[in-house]
This record gives structure tokens, C-alpha cells and sequence, in this order.
């Protein structure tokens, strides 16, 4: 076996230049497919580790099927009643949360802040699986002040985990800590730093009109509803008790459906349907297997062009006595030692690149060599990679005839191997799809960047103040605007405008059908919350700031349209939460969700409190007016430090996951086109060498180094024009389904498939003209005596 590995080494280091590219194109490949595996893996792996969650669903809420009505993650209260009455659900719980809260250790005098609250019922537990490191569930099923905390959580806010039996304090209430979790997975969809029962905002509920409990209140969809089903039990014979029973509650006045939702795929299908990041986990696990394919064709063409090479070589040693089968084993051999080496080389680069690769898929992504899954994936990679790269190559180099390879019969059939020209087109082809489809999304973001959103964002910061601070909130208002460094101030209710998701279907209006079960987005504002946005009145007036406001509404484009109203529409009634009013102003519509989601109907009204302060300044003025509000903030009593966000800033937020799919589309196109440069490269230099006397011959005769060129580069460059050609339409189709899940986006114009293509083209000439004219500027002379 010694021997044989001495004749492999040295067969490879007698062509150092082909065997470094093998090897640089194989390990650039694998790292990268690895890479690639690593985030679909974790994106693929999210809440499976609970035990039978095959069985484990989410109860979401379709209102109105019939109209295509919205559907919402989130369900009444009452819901988790009506799941126990199904005599196929095992458990049912409720979870909801609060984000950003400041949990304070009066012992230490120690704040933490951004911690995540979860709400669970007593059953929370015997469906989802967080394990318990210390103390007891018991003290949590029972009363509403003991509470679990996290590891983390428990260092953060006591500098230690020994923290059984002792009291934090959240806002005027005391808890108790009667266990220590572990982390929470970062492959958990629920997530949660401290863990409150349910039984704490039973208590603090205030009552929703005629429900005085939320197990009677039929009219906020605030929880998530989970159940767990027994084995082989029908989630839709599940789902039709719990809407009977909800219907039946509301005396048949509902139109909604409850559809349960598995937790396996609960991660990459959003609660209405929406596959988008289904679809770019696939589209990158097909990536994946691409860029091993990639390197592996180049392996193959390379080794196939240079077959003549080793043609005398086989014939001598088949003369000799070498079996066919013996010839075939040693050339795998070889192609197993590259492959060990790129592996090893591959390794290096993951460990390498694998903080920076986190930073950019934004996950915790940690590569161990034992684990056993990633060997699954990576062992059918190197498997799949090997047969193709060193089986085909193998065969043809053990057939040689012994006495043509001797005679030197074999270059013509060699060197117009049509197999070879298949897969250079199919490297490019993939090549250029991921070029296409990169320019593509850069333009669907820069699209998104520049949309006319309906409202100005620049300059714009929002925070919340004390509780204290609103029952001085006029003089608060008057205070900052005499501020020259702020152009605007507004108490609203709305926290996020690029996001916004506070919803209702209480709203009625003259002419309205029992049928019609509109959903509406509801915000409560000031009368400075519509001008500093700049959003535009198309009739009517604004709020005036005024008692009479009271009875007054402003609505969007949308919803007057859905009302069935005709203009003018300024004076028409309507009844909002059950207090008749009128319609005092209509808006042009402006996005308040995100673009994937068509623009829908909202209400502005000034009843009710309001949580959020707008301020608008100016880019030389920013930091003077952050100064002056917080300020104002200290002087109010909060457990909660000072902490301002930019509306851009949330705008960027809402887009991260496309902007890391589309820089991660760049690196990863950038890989698939190297590589297949590389092989472009080593097959220009083998061209070149096997031609050498041809162009010697040639240069004699008065060619120029523009022909020489030409002769040698217009094969490649017909294959690529072939790989443009089949590209494109796949591109084509990708980027349709991809857009498909934005409401507004860029058209797909031709010019982006002309720039990928000219990109392509261009690659491919300045990897060729390198050999080209090097072998064009060589002397002829040098050429001719050869031998």
C-alpha cells in the first residue's frame, strides 16, 4: 500500500500547476458547501429538539376564509379551553411575552435591561422541553410570583446561579426565583429569559368591554395556543372542535377558523402561508450541492484533458502486465489522495472563516467534528463528490489501447470529448444563474431602500417615557418643541411604523353586510403625529387637538375603498369599538407593514393612551436633541435606562433577512464563479500546451497574437454564450418565485440578465487571454524544436 501511495505523490508532484488547481478548486468548494450546510442544518433544526414534536402544533387564527381574510399567529385566551374539550389533544398551553424589560436586584442595587418576559400556563412544560438545572416546577405551577430563570439570566441579574428562593423586583412587583433553566436553544422559536406564569397577567388584566378574565375574553388574539396530539389523532378533527366551540362562544357572530400550524416547519412558513425562507433555505441547500458538483467537474475535465498525457504512460505499463482493473484502482487512488488533501485544506478554511461567517448569517454557528448529523451531510457530499470526480476520469484513462496510446491516436478523440464541453457549460451555467440572481435581489433591496413609503423616515426617533412622564406630557410637548434643535414632537400609540400590527374587526359603519368581517390596523395619535410624518391628507382635515376630536376618525385609501364609500367621503359615519363618530379625513396609503404585504385598511382615532414619543431633528442637530430628551427623561423615576431607536433604523430591521440572503448570494456566486474560472484556466493552459507546435506553426505563417488568441478562446467562449443561454430562464423562473413574496417590487428588466451575461463573458475572456496571449507572445522557434 507504501508503494503505491510513493507512485500516487509522485505521479501528482510531477504536474504541480493541474494538481494545486484539483486541490485548490475541491477544498475552496467543499468549505463552502460545508458552510452552506451548516446554516441550512440550523435553519432546518428549529424546534425539533422538543420531544414528539411531530405532535406538537400552533393554533393559528384564520378570520374570515371565506373573504381571504388575515391570518394571525396569536388566538383568544379562551382558545386553550376549547383545545381540552378535543379528545385527541394531550395538552394545550398558552404563551405570551413582553419585550425589552428591565428586571432590577434591589439587594445589589444591579439593573439588567432587553430581557424578554415569557407567560406560560402550568402546562407550558409538559409540552416544550427546556430543562430544569436547579430548584422546581412545582412553586411555578402554583403561584404567579415564582418564576424560572435562565442561566444567563441568573448571572446577569445576581452574579451567580445559586439563586434559589431569591427576589427580583419588575417594575412595583416582587418575584421570587423557584428554578434555574438552561439557556434557551437559539433554535427555539420561543424565546424567553425569564419565565412568568400565566397566572401574573390573569391578574393584572383589566378587563376587555364585556370579558372580565381572559378566559372569557373572546376579543384579543394576544396568545399563542399550542397543543400537543396524541399519537395518529387528525389535526383538522382538532381544529373543527376548537372552531365550533368559538363560534358557539360567540353566538355564531364569527366567521374565524382555527388552523393548527406544526412547530417543525413553524420556522420557514409564516402564519399565512408565506414560504420565502422555505424557499431560500432550498434555493441554498441546491447551492450547496452546486458548488460540489463545480469542483467536482473541474477534477473531471481537467483529469480528462489530460488523458494524452498519460496515454503512453498506460500503454507502457498495460504492455508491461498492468490489468485494466489495477490501472482503474490506482487512478481512484490518486483522485481519493487530492480529495483527502482539499478535505483537510477545507477543514482549515471552515475553522477559519467560521466567526466571520457567523457574524453574516447572524447565528451562532459552531462546527464540532462530532457532530454526528453534520458527518451525515458532509458524508454524503464526499461520497457523491468523489464517485463523479474519480469513477468517470478512471475509466477512460484504464481504456486506453495500448497500442494507439503508444502511436499517439488517441488526441483526437481526446481532445474533442464532448463530455468535457457539457460540463463547462454546466459549470457556467449555474455560474451565471447565481450572477443573475444576485443582481437581481440587490435591485429588489434597492428597490425596497428607495420606495415611496408614504411618509417621511428620515430623521425621525422614537422612545418611550417614564409612566410618570405622561402626566406632564403637555408640558413635556411644549418643552421640546421650543427646542431649535427639533422640527417636530408626537404622542402616539404606534411603536414601530415600519411594522405596526395592532389590529381590530370592531368597526361598523351604514350598509355594512353581516359578511363582511373587515380587520382593520387601529392607531391612536395626536394631532402633530400626521405633519411630522409628512403623511398626505386627500380630504378632509386633521385631528385639531381638540374634545371634539373624540368623535372623530381618520382612515387611509384602503379602507375607504373596503367600506364601499364614495367620495366625498369626509362627514360619512361609522362606529369604531362601538362609539359612533365620523369621518373627519382620509390619507393617501402609506406602508405600515412590511413591502411582502399589501398596503391594508387603518384607522387613526385620539382616544385611548398613547406609549410612544416621536421627535423629528435634523442630521447636524441629531445629537442635541438626544441630549435634550434625555434629559427630560431623568428627570422621572424609571427603572429603565434611556434608549431612543430611528425610524430608518427600524426600516433597515425589517430587511436584514434579505439583505444577509443577498450579500450571502454574493459570496457564494463569487465562490461558483472562481471556481469555475479555475477550471477555465487550467483547461486554457492545457489547450495551449497541447497546441504548441500548431501556434508555433501558425506565428511562422504571420498570425497575430489577436488570432492566436481567437483560435484558442472561441471554443470556450461559444460554451459560455451556450451556458447564458440556459441560464437565463432558469434565473428567470427563481427570481419569479422569489419576488413572488413581495406585494410590491422591481420589475425583472433585461438589462440585469445583459449584465450578468456581459459579467460572465467577461470573466471567462480575461481567464483565457492570460494563456492566450502568453502562448501567442511565445517564439516560435522555442515551439517548433519542442521535442
Amino acid at each position: 500500500m507504501l508503494r503505491k501511495l510513493k507512485k500516487v505523490f509522485r505521479a501528482l508532484m510531477k504536474k504541480k500547476f493541474y494538481t494545486a488547481i484539483h486541490i485548490l478548486g475541491l477544498s475552496i468548494s467543499l468549505a463552502a458547501s460545508i458552510l452552506i450546510i451548516l446554516w441550512v442544518q440550523d435553519e432546518r433544526s428549529f424546534d425539533k429538539f422538543h420531544p414528539d414534536y411531530e405532535r406538537i402544533y400552533k393554533v393559528n387564527s384564520h378570520l374570515d376564509p371565506k373573504n381571504n381574510g388575515s391570518i394571525w399567529g396569536t388566538s383568544p385566551g379562551p382558545v386553550v379551553n376549547y383545545a381540552h374539550t378535543s379528545r385527541d389533544v394531550e395538552f394545550a398551553t398558552r404563551f405570551s411575552e413582553d419585550w425589552n424589560v428591565t428586571l432590577v436586584n434591589d439587594e445589589k442595587k444591579h439593573k439588567v435591561t432587553g430581557l424578554k418576559v415569557g407567560y406560560g400556563d402550568s402546562t407550558f412544560f409538559d409540552i416544550f422541553h427546556f430543562p430544569l438545572r436547579a430548584g422546581s416546577l412545582t412553586g411555578f405551577q402554583t403561584n404567579y410570583t415564582h418564576t424560572l430563570i435562565t442561566e444567563s439570566t441568573a448571572e446577569k441579574l445576581f452574579g451567580s446561579q445559586d439563586v434559589i428562593g431569591k427576589t427580583f423586583r419588575w417594575d412595583d412587583d416582587l418575584f421570587f426565583v423557584s428554578g434555574i433553566l438552561e439557556d434557551v436553544p437559539h433554535n427555539s422559536s420561543l424565546q424567553f429569559d425569564i419565565m412568568i406564569p400565566l397566572g401574573y397577567l390573569a391578574k393584572i388584566f383589566g378587563g376587555n368591554g364585556k370579558w372580565k378574565t381572559i378566559d372569557e375574553d373572546l376579543g384579543s388574539y394576544r396568545f399563542a395556543t399550542y397543543i400537543k396530539a396524541k399519537p395518529n389523532s387528525s389535526p383538522d378533527a382538532i381544529s373543527k372542535v376548537i372552531s365550533d366551540a368559538f363560534s358557539k362562544a360567540r353566538d355564531g357572530e364569527t366567521s374565524t377558523v382555527f388552523v393548527l400550524d406544526p412547530i417543525k416547519t413553524m420556522h420557514l412558513i409564516t402564519p399565512d402561508g408565506n414560504k420565502s425562507s422555505l424557499r431560500t433555505v432550498q434555493i441554498f441547500s441546491i447551492i450547496a450541492i452546486l458548488l460540489l458538483v463545480i469542483g467536482a467537474v473541474n477534477y473531471v475535465n481537467l483529469s480528462t484533458a489530460r488523458a494524452l498525457d498519460r496515454a503512453k504512460e498506460v500503454g507502457i505499463r498495460k504492455v508491461i502486465g498492468a490489468s485494466r482493473t489495477k490501472l482503474f484502482f490506482q487512478f481512484v487512488i490518486e483522485t481519493i489522495v487530492v480529495f483527502c488533501i482539499s478535505l483537510i485544506i477545507a477543514f482549515v478554511l471552515i475553522f477559519a472563516l467560521q466567526s466571520g461567517y457567523s457574524q453574516i448569517a447572524q447565528k451562532s454557528l459552531s462546527y464540532s467534528l462530532y457532530n454526528s448529523s453534520m458527518w451525515l451531510y458532509i458524508g454524503l457530499a464526499i461520497f457523491g463528490t468523489l464517485s463523479l470526480s474519480s469513477i468517470y476520469p478512471a475509466i477512460q484513462l484504464s481504456a486506453f489501447r495500448p497500442i494507439e496510446s503508444l502511436k499517439g491516436k488517441s488526441l483526437k478523440q481526446l481532445t474533442s470529448n464532448s463530455i468535457r464541453k457539457i460540463l463547462v457549460v454546466f459549470q457556467f451555467t449555474i455560474s451565471i444563474t447565481l450572477i443573475v440572481c444576485t443582481l437581481v435581489i440587490k435591485n429588489q433591496l434597492t428597490y425596497i431602500q428607495q420606495i415611496n413609503l408614504g411618509y417621511d423616515k428620515d430623521h425621525v426617533l422614537t422612545l418611550g417615557l417614564p409612566d410618570e412622564a405622561y402626566k406632564h406630557i403637555d408640558a413635556i410637548r411644549d418643552e421640546l418643541k421650543s427646542n431649535s434643535a427639533i422640527q417636530g414632537v408626537s404622542v402616539t400609540g404606534v411603536w414601530n411604523l415600519t411594522d405596526y400590527f395592532h389590529s381590530t374587526g370592531d368597526i361598523d359603519w351604514p350598509g355594512k353586510s353581516k359578511d363582511n368581517k373587515l380587520i382593520v390596523s387601529q392607531a391612536t395619535i395626536d394631532q402633530d403625529f400626521i405633519p411630522l410624518m409628512d403623511i398626505q391628507l386627500l380630504e378632509g382635515k386633521n385631528f385639531s387637538g381638540l374634545p371634539a376630536d373624540s368623535s372623530g376618525y381618520i382612515i387611509n385609501e384602503t379602507l375607504a375603498k373596503q367600506m364601499g364609500l364614495t367620495p366625498p367621503y369626509v362627514g360619512a359615519s361609522m362606529s369604531f369599538h362601538d362609539i359612533p363618530g365620523q369621518i373627519i379625513g382620509v390619507v393617501q396609503d402609506f406602508h405600515f407593514k412590511s413591502v411582502k404585504e399589501q398596503i391594508g385598511p387603518m384607522v387613526f382615532w385620539t382616544r385611548w393612551g398613547a406609549g410612544t414619543l416621536y421627535v423629528k431633528t435634523t442630521t447636524d442637530q441629531a445629537q442635541q436633541a438626544i441630549k435634550a430628551l434625555e434629559t427630560i427623561y431623568n428627570r422621572y423615576p424609571s427603572d429603565v435606562p434611556f434608549s431612543y431607536t430611528f425610524i430608518d433604523e427600524q426600516f433597515d430591521n425589517l430587511y436584514k433577512t434579505e439583505q444577509r440572503t443577498g450579500l450571502l448570494f454574493n459570496i457564494f456566486s463569487g465562490i461558483a464563479i472562481f471556481i469555475s474560472a479555475l477550471g477555465l484556466f487550467a483547461l486554457a493552459t492545457h489547450e495551449a500546451q497541447t497546441r504548441v507546435k500548431e501556434i508555433g506553426i501558425r506565428k511562422v505563417l504571420g498570425a497575430s497574437v489577436f488570432g492566436v488568441v481567437k483560435l484558442l478562446g472561441k471554443n470556450f467562449i461559444v460554451l459560455v454564450c451556450i451556458a447564458i443561454l440556459i441560464a437565463c430562464p432558469a434565473a428567470l423562473y427563481l427570481m419569479n418565485q422569489w419576488l413572488g413574496n413581495f406585494a410590491y417590487k422591481t420589475d425583472l428588466s433585461i438589462w440585469t440578465f445583459v449584465a450578468g451575461s456581459v459579467i460572465a463573458i467577461g470573466i471567462a475572456m480575461i481567464t483565457i487571454s492570460y494563456q492566450a496571449i502568453r502562448a501567442a507572445r511565445a517564439n516560435p522557434v522555442d515551439s517548433l524544436r519542442d521535442e
